[in-house]
């Protein structure tokens, strides 16, 4: 699959209704978060700030990538609700550069 191909399909119903579904099954919460919270509370690993958390899901991931593996694009079995944050961190993108920084509300003169 290539770039245009995987923007069409990103654009379909099918992908739309499937993403829904797919949030509504996992009710919303990101697994890996539940995955970090479960794993703590076996190995007794207590957690700090918001790795506490289960955070709320907003993407839906393809386990098995979609440009390798267009069979599986609508496969229930290889799609996971993440938050924003795990995303990035299971596609190795650095959650730090997308945080915009704050402007300030006058320049220091001094």
């Amino acid at each position: 699959m290539d770039d245009k191909e995987v923007k069409h399909f990103y654009n379909s119903k099918e992908w739309k209704h499937k993403r829904l579904e797919i949030l509504q099954r996992d009710l919303f919460e990101c697994q890996d978060c539940r995955k970090r919270l479960r794993d703590a509370q076996i190995n007794r690993i207590r957690l700090r700030g918001d790795d506490k958390e289960i955070r709320r899901a907003v993407e839906v991931h393809h386990i098995k990538e979609l440009k390798e593996h267009p069979e599986c694009a609508l496969e229930d079995d290889n799609l996971i609700s993440l938050c924003t944050q795990c995303h990035n961190l299971r596609h190795g993108r650095n959650p730090k550069r997308f945080v915009r920084k704050k402007k300030l509300v006058s320049e220091e003169k001094w």
